[in-house]
């Protein structure tokens, strides 16, 4: 028997789980249930739509936030808040910025937020969304350079960081005329150079005080969000130099955390408890581990920075059900010397995403412990991180395939990027993806998002791949990009950085194999001068790039 190949238990277990799936989910489907669909025309195409997803955020969120008021939520370190105190944070952060004039937020305006994984990076994504703002987490592993160029072309009137983060916008704050909201400002290491208009915890106490003064303002700003109006931008490193901001929807966000919804339906946990490992300035972490987490009623545990061994301390300790991570850190868990299943015996999903996963690493999962389901999903910004997703049993005998196309609501076809044309099953081409969920564009960038957007309303995702018998797998990249432990890193850029040396006549980027993060930056660098060395040219490139690159 090959590593793929299923025991008969497994197999008998795959044909309850999707039979007891389908039921689950097939009542609330029906016309005028939980989750029935329309069809409704979005920017021109007709797509498919829940009916009962309300189109303003903030009344969605609503509906759980007071559904699980009681349960715990967010967990950080000695921090422990649960659904209803962040309700009373987001509705107050809200309050403050759209109605104190210092701030002055309007509708649609953009508000940033720059932080490492804190519990108010959460609770700022949804004040600002739920008031009829546009939230912009920004990526905390940039220089200033990067958050300068991402807050001016956001056009950000507000931003919420923490003293790192904050020091350093401090050039660029008065310039831009930004107003900031220092988070964490009792932390003793850090000496906080930027200027700073108001402190987290004043705003949460004004902002309160407004709340209760007039509770029918929460509800008015509400009334006045329709479905299409803008309500996040997220920066996505591509293969184009600068990062791209990526423009989601009311809707699109809605219908993502519904697909989280049903997912709880279809499949049902008790008190689940999720990992946070992943920085929320990527997707993988603020859709299917964050938003989703509402819906679902799930307890969020967040780790200030990932280490496998206190990852699986956190998981025995909290009593951890999901993990949801990139490839890397599933090799991290699996290798480290504690990883012990007895001591593991509560987690039961673990999802690996934003990078391929090898599939070596299926059969290593599997070995380690039987009784954790684990699988890949395939998505990226532009599609809140959906797309395909593999598990259980499929995952064990297609470890290549990135899975089966979420069912109901997404749609993926192979185009041949030639002929604009589907291919047939098995045949090469680009993958395309397309639903509810896809975002409205780039942030101005018209000709990139027609580019990106064809007339039907699928996303080209520059990634080349197939289709058989269902199961999606990636075979390539049209886009000259590497991936390094999730995080996308544009070559051109790294070129343009070591070329600008005095003695580099030429340089060509490229991503080299590695068992950990899945690809390291490569460079091949032709100099001029004998005596400088690599070192120095790295040291060279580092002050104009983010460490990662």
């Amino acid at each position: 028997m090959t590593d793929t190949d299923l025991t008969l238990s497994e197999k008998l277990y795959d044909y309850y789980d999707k039979a007891r799936t389908i039921a689950s989910v097939a009542l609330h489907v029906l016309p005028y249930g939980k989750f029935s669909f329309g069809t409704e025309t979005v920017r021109g195409v007709p797509l498919r739509v829940f009916k009962t997803l309300p189109p303003a955020l903030g009344t969605y969120y609503a509906t759980f936030f007071e559904q699980h008021r009681d349960k715990e939520w967010l967990v950080y370190e000695e921090d422990r808040l649960t659904f209803g105190q962040v309700q009373s944070q987001y509705e107050a952060v809200g309050a403050e910025l759209f109605e104190n004039p210092v701030f002055n937020v309007r509708p649609g305006d953009r508000v940033g937020i720059c932080m490492r994984n804190y519990p108010e990076l959460l609770v700022s994504f949804l004040a600002i969304t739920a008031a009829g703002g546009v939230a912009i987490p920004l990526n905390a592993m940039w220089g200033t350079e990067e958050l300068h160029y991402a807050i001016k072309d956001a056009d950000c009137s507000v931003l919420i960081g923490d003293p790192e983060r904050l020091n350093l916008c401090q050039p660029f704050l008065t310039q831009l005329g930004l107003k900031t909201i220092l988070v964490r400002s009792r932390q003793v290491n850090v000496v906080v150079t930027a200027r700073v208009d108001a402190l987290w915890e004043d705003v949460l106490v004004a902002g309160a005080a407004r709340v209760r003064a007039a509770p029918e303002n929460v509800v008015a700003r509400t009334s006045q969000i329709s479905a299409d109006d803008e309500a996040m931008i997220m920066y996505t490193s591509g293969s184009t130099g600068f990062p791209k901001g990526v423009v989601h929807t009311q809707r699109s966000v809605g219908t993502a955390m519904k697909i989280g919804e049903l997912q709880s339906i279809a499949m049902p946990s008790v008190d689940p408890v999720a990992l946070m490992a992943v920085p929320l300035f990527h997707i993988t972490a603020l859709c299917p581990v964050g938003l989703m987490s509402i819906p679902q009623g799930s307890k969020i545990i967040m780790m200030r920075k990932w280490d496998a061994g206190k990852g699986l301390k956190v998981i025995e300790e909290e009593s951890v059900t999901n993990f949801t991570g990139v490839p890397t850190m599933m090799i991290d868990l699996m290798k480290h010397p504690d990883f012990d299943p007895a001591k593991l015996s509560s987690l039961k999903n673990v999802m690996a995403g934003g990078a391929p996963v090898p599939p070596s690493q299926v059969s290593a999962m599997r070995k380690k412990s039987k009784k954790i389901s684990s699988g890949q999903g395939y998505g990226l910004t532009e599609t809140m991180a959906l797309g395909t997703v593999n598990r259980g049993a499929d995952y064990i005998s297609h470890p290549t395939s990135c899975g089966k196309p979420i069912p109901l609501m997404v749609d993926i076809a192979i185009i041949d990027p030639a002929t604009k044309q589907k291919v047939l099953d098995g045949e090469r081409g680009e993958v395309c993806i397309k639903g509810a969920m896809i975002m409205k564009g780039y942030n101005n960038l018209p000709q990139k998002t027609e580019e990106a957007i064809d007339e039907n309303g699928y996303f080209h995702s520059g990634d080349i791949g197939k289709m058989e018998g269902g199961f999606v797998y990636i075979l390539d990249r049209m886009k000259d990009l590497i991936i390094r432990g999730g995080e996308n890193i544009d070559c051109s850029e790294v070129e343009a950085a070591i070329v600008s040396h005095p003695a580099v006549r030429e340089c060509s980027v490229f991503g080299l194999p590695d068992e950990r993060l899945g690809e390291v930056v490569g460079a091949a660098i032709w100099i001029t001068d004998e005596t400088v060395t690599g070192e120095e040219l790295n040291a060279y490139a580092g002050k104009a790039l983010a460490k990662f690159k």
